[in-house]
């Protein structure tokens, strides 16, 4: 087995030697999550193609640790999004794209309001199952990562404008 081989195998094995990142989601929830674990794992293993063991190991370390935090927050968020209030899914949001950022090795941002405020109701809807909201977040990050946000227009139908939503949270804030 060559040297990238093993780190990918490694990396893997992180993630998928660690219930804790699932704990409180249900197989198929945790399944969707652990899916997007490895997949990054061994995207992060895979960039330290041309390095040797010791900057591997340096350049792997803080990106696989953002890994294992985003699953575990994104594993409380999904659990526990019946009880969260708008402002607690917002702040979970920031910290999973924080995360994020680390683990694609770059700034991602949402680039609006409306567009972050879309995401949230959409995807957390409570009444939604918890392994769809588990692909629906990876994919609004992944889509952060290529710029590409909610600019599909499958994704856009029926998306409140940025008047309706400034209107509501003018009324939610009275």
């Amino acid at each position: 087995m060559n040297e990238l081989t093993q780190r990918t195998s490694r990396a893997v094995a992180s993630i998928l030697g660690n219930e804790s990142l699932t704990a409180d989601l249900d197989d198929a929830a945790a399944g969707a999550l652990i899916d997007w674990g490895v997949a990054c794992a061994e995207r992060i293993a895979q960039s330290t193609a041309s390095l040797d063991d010791l900057e591997a190991e340096e350049a792997m370390s803080p990106r696989l640790r953002a890994t294992r935090q985003l699953m575990r927050s994104a594993n409380r968020w999904i659990a526990g999004r019946r009880e969260m209030d708008a402002e607690e899914k917002a702040a979970s949001l920031a910290r999973i794209i924080e995360q994020a950022a680390i683990i694609y090795d770059r700034a991602l941002a949402l680039s609006d309001y409306v567009q972050r405020e879309v995401y949230l109701r959409q995807s957390l809807d409570p009444a939604n199952d918890p392994s769809q909201a588990i692909v629906r977040l990876r994919a609004f990050i992944e889509d952060l990562d290529h710029g590409l946000a909610m600019s599909n227009p499958e994704n856009r139908h029926d998306l409140p404008d940025s008047q309706d939503l400034q209107n509501e949270n003018r009324i939610a804030a009275r």
